[in-house]
């Protein structure tokens, strides 16, 4: 049985994509009427950056992750 190669890439797929669900939870909590009091706190920073966070992020895990086909 071939052992499969972990890629660095992964485990930090992995770390910001936990990072971009725990910040897409606040953006929608933000969202819903407890948006704190900013300047620009109507473009809702904080969602939008969640949601680019976590789909960036899952194309990595997605592609970096553990196979028996090699990466290189």
């Amino acid at each position: 049985m071939a052992r499969a190669k972990l890629s660095i890439w992964f485990f930090c797929g992995i770390l910001m994509l936990a990072d971009g669900v725990v910040l897409l939870g606040q953006g929608i909590f933000e969202h819903f009427g407890h948006a704190p009091a900013t300047v620009l706190a109507n473009l809702q920073p904080t969602l939008w950056w969640a949601v680019l966070l976590t789909l960036f992020e899952t194309f990595y895990t997605v592609r970096f992750r553990p196979s028996t086909h090699s990466v290189d």
